[in-house]
């Protein structure tokens, strides 16, 4: 393990639909639907987990994410 690699804990992973309810400023619910289907084409993958049926999020990832877009 490099040493500036950050760990994940289960603390970061939440269900994608909870996106919208936690960070309302970064995406409303229509936006997030749209960013959910297209997150192969936008950048997000990264940060998106299926766990049988469940679609997570990693939103440390998601946040990386997002700031390595702002910035191209």
């Amino acid at each position: 393990m490099q040493a500036n690699q950050l760990t994940t804990s289960l603390d970061d992973i939440i269900p994608y639909q909870d996106i919208p309810d936690r960070f309302p400023h970064l995406y409303p619910k229509k936006s997030w639907a749209w960013a959910v289907k297209q997150r192969q084409h936008n950048g997000l993958s990264r940060a998106f987990h299926k766990v049988g049926k469940t679609l997570f999020v990693n939103t440390r990832v998601l946040a990386e994410c997002i700031v390595s877009n702002k910035d191209t």
